[in-house]
């Protein structure tokens, strides 16, 4: 899979919420590229099992345990890679609030979804972005929105809205950043089968991968009818980085089987 996307092999590449399901796959393929990866997440048990397997296989690999709304932890993670390591040019930023509430919601279930989808968001990339030279960084984010970032969910009123305001967050800081070199995009994925989404079907509805992707309200929704796997959200990832999209920023790329084209 090396070599792939050009112009990522020997970069340092920040991927928060990286320990697991998405984010693991991300931090998988961009290993694959030759980037040094530092993988920041409040994970730790999973995190460390996870850099265990990628140092194993002799890839150059950190995990920094920390909450992305944690200042502190957040400027500590970027000052503490490694000697050697280049400064991270690549960042792609997944950490999120993963709350699923309507009009009932409370305060504290509001900043619990947003405060990590988008106050962690600034803090991560103001971090990242301090590290850059003033001008021609050539320097890459990319963040996590989601197909519910472009649609109306009964019951879904707090984590739409967190991710409606990633779509807003990335076209403001692609416009703020640009003349220093940065590109800033998004991607907005399906259902991706993870873990969690596993654990869902089969303990909640009783269905394995199979019967779910056939249920017309679950993977017969998608135009291809059925689910992503992670790595097939990792890989537009790695394009978003690299130099084969070097003239886009200000976008967003929809990983959704065709679900928003209908």
């Amino acid at each position: 899979m090396t070599g792939l996307a050009r112009g990522l092999a020997g970069r340092t590449a920040v991927v928060t919420g990286g320990a697991q399901g998405i984010g693991a796959a991300v931090a998988e393929r961009l290993c694959a590229e030759g980037c040094r990866v530092l993988i920041y997440d409040k994970d730790a048990e999973h995190g460390r099992a996870a850099v265990d397997a990628w140092l194993e296989r002799g890839h150059e690999v950190r995990l920094a345990v920390g909450d992305v709304t944690d200042r502190a932890a957040v400027a500590a993670a970027f000052t503490g890679l490694p000697a050697g390591w280049p400064r991270p040019t690549l960042l792609v930023n997944l950490a999120a609030g993963f709350v699923f509430r309507g009009l009932e919601a409370t305060a504290e279930e509001w900043h619990a979804a947003l405060d990590p989808t988008i106050v962690g968001l600034s803090l991560v990339i103001r971090e990242f972005v301090a590290g850059l030279p003033n001008r021609d960084a050539d320097a890459a984010i990319v963040n996590m929105a989601s197909i519910s970032a472009h649609i109306a969910q009964s019951g879904y009123l707090t984590y739409n809205t967190s991710k409606s305001a990633v779509l807003g967050f990335t076209r403001c800081t692609a416009e703020e950043l640009a003349p220093r070199g940065v590109r800033v995009n998004s991607v907005s994925p399906g259902t991706v089968w993870n873990a969690n989404n596993e654990r869902y079907h089969r303990e909640a509805l009783g269905l394995d991968r199979a019967a779910a992707e056939a249920a017309p309200e679950h993977g017969g929704k998608f135009l291809l009818k059925r689910f992503a796997d992670p790595s097939e959200v990792a890989a537009p990832i790695a394009f978003l980085l690299s130099s084969d999209a070097s003239f886009i920023t200000g976008a967003d790329l929809p990983v959704d089987g065709g679900y928003l084209a209908v």
